[in-house]
């Protein structure tokens, strides 16, 4: 058995005023709760509902993180979101990768056209943009691999990363 299996686990960086702004919105929502309690009933049913929405639909998005599976040459990225819930964003075969360059990289300039998928950490500088063809189209995927991946990646699919 010659299987080779490798994750990595990666969290997307949040902008600084993530944190203020969720602060924000709860402060707001507890004062707009407590100004409807005093005066309007029905209003309370809707912010409430509204606040249900927000909880379930907004809040898991904010913490996101990125989990890659490398087995044998199939990569599977996943997304985590608020640690848990799972959904998976792609499963592509690495034999069929055209081209593997860093982002930063003068290639990128000229390899804008295609469907981009972004499962980095959003820094520029350690991120690789792996292009797939799928279906006529470019897949252009994000990713932030550290050495051990990138090196498990050049050897299933040397010619990409020339």
């Amino acid at each position: 058995m010659n299987d080779t299996f490798y994750e990595l686990l990666v969290k997307k960086n949040k902008p600084d005023t993530t944190a203020l702004i969720l602060s924000a919105i709860n402060i707001i929502a507890i004062v707009f709760l407590f100004i409807l309690s005093l005066s309007f009933q029905p209003a309370i049913i809707l912010a409430v509902g509204l606040g249900l929405v927000f909880y379930y639909f907004v809040y898991p998005k904010i913490s996101v993180e990125y989990e890659y599976s490398l087995l044998n040459s199939d990569l599977t990225v996943d997304a985590i979101y608020n640690k848990t819930k799972r959904k998976n964003i792609l499963t592509m075969d690495i034999k069929t990768l055209e081209a593997a360059f860093p982002t930063s990289s003068p290639k990128m300039n000229s390899r804008r056209n295609g469907k981009q998928i972004d499962c980095s950490t959003s820094d520029m500088q350690s991120s690789y943009c792996l292009i797939f063809p799928n279906s006529g189209e470019n897949i252009l995927l994000f990713i932030t691999p550290d050495d051990h991946l990138l090196d498990m990646l050049k050897r299933v699919a040397p010619r990409a990363f020339m």
